[in-house]
């Protein structure tokens, strides 16, 4: 896939709803990011754009906190785009096991991200609060405030919110600074 072509299913799908700007802010975020990753580690940029850019595709339907992973998967696998159709159901929380996701609808099959940019989807998801840079203390606030009442959520969130920190603090050592940092000043 092509970032033109993501951009043009996100337009299709959004229609100019509010959640596109988002996925847009989620995309530059990436972008943004890559510059400081790529000298250390090797990332497919094109590939990191568009699966940011259609993260929260499945919004179109739902905007339920998990089942938007849900419709984003089921509609870009039927538009055949496995790969950036699998970040959208692996992006929820950092990923549900067979299980989880057999509950769901989904292929019982583990949605866990596996690649590096797999993992940096829902990490820059989560350091974006709906178009703007954040911390990850701010957004998982944010987001345990507005689901406080979802109670597999909730569990899920705080497996997540401890991967997304253990996740952030790698690449800050391995790229000699921190990460947070630099989505800060972008």
């Amino acid at each position: 896939m092509t970032y033109d072509k993501a951009l043009e299913i996100l337009n299709e799908y959004g229609e100019e709803s509010v959640w596109i700007q988002h996925c847009l802010a989620v995309s530059n975020m990436a972008e943004h990011l890559s510059e400081a990753l790529t000298p250390k580690l090797e990332i497919n940029i094109e590939f990191l754009r568009c699966a940011s850019l259609l993260h929260d595709i499945g919004r179109y339907v739902s905007h339920d906190p998990i089942m938007h992973g849900v419709e984003g998967y089921n509609l870009l696998s039927a538009l055949g785009y496995s790969e950036e159709a699998f970040v959208c159901a692996s992006h929820i929380l950092y990923g549900l096991s067979r299980n989880e996701a057999a509950q769901f609808g989904l292929p019982a099959i583990d949605f866990k991200p596996k690649s590096i940019e797999e993992k940096l989807v829902p990490l820059i998801d989560f350091m974006v609060d709906f178009d703007q840079p954040t911390t990850l203390d701010r957004r998982f606030a944010s987001l345990r405030e507005r689901n406080s009442k979802n109670v597999f959520f909730m569990k899920k969130l705080k497996e997540a919110e401890k991967t997304a920190k253990c996740f952030m603090f790698q690449l800050s050592e391995k790229v000699g600074e921190s990460i947070e940092k630099i989505a800060l000043s972008f």
